[in-house]
């Protein structure tokens, strides 16, 4: 028997088809897996450097516990600028986490159609924010949007004085 007739037989051709279905399901699952690991890690840096922020806080040990809502977003932000210190610039969200986004030269930031500069950024400011996360828990913001201040009589978009959900 020759090694071409030995692998062209049907037993030895459906094993070397099952260990490719089994192949294909490792590299599906190892997939799966470092997604869930970096977006856990995410997380868990955002909350260690989230706490090391407020630090001088004495809540700050109970806001893990109290916090409400869903997971973190490693890839964007949306809400209200409390402080800017270029080229890190605080956002609250709804949820009233707070989290930290890199302004970087890269960074594009748009006012309705215009691009603008990050000095266009200030404090009460609505934006949504979309970029990468790093291993210190914070955004770098690839793109920002300024959004429009509503019309008088009608709440913000996301104030850091707006309901918990």
């Amino acid at each position: 028997m020759s090694i071409k007739t030995f692998f062209q037989t049907n037993s030895v051709s459906k094993i070397i088809g099952g260990l490719g279905i089994l192949l294909i399901a490792l590299v599906i699952f190892q997939a799966g897996a470092f997604v869930g690991y970096h977006k856990g890690a995410f997380s868990s840096n955002w909350n260690n450097n989230y706490m090391m922020r407020d630090a001088d806080d004495p809540r700050s040990f109970f806001a893990p516990f109290m916090h409400r809502g869903d997971d973190i977003n490693p890839h964007g932000a949306v809400g209200e600028i409390v402080s800017m210190n270029l080229p890190l610039v605080m956002i609250k969200g709804p949820n009233r986490a707070e989290e930290v986004i890199i302004v970087g030269t890269s960074t594009t930031i748009r006012n309705f159609r215009q691009t603008v500069s990050a000095s266009d950024l200030s404090i009460g400011s609505q934006v949504v924010v979309i970029g990468e996360p790093n291993d210190k828990g914070q955004i770098q913001a690839e793109l920002v949007r300024i959004m429009p201040t509503p019309p008088s009589g009608f709440p913000p978009m996301m104030s850091s004085s707006s309901p918990r959900r």
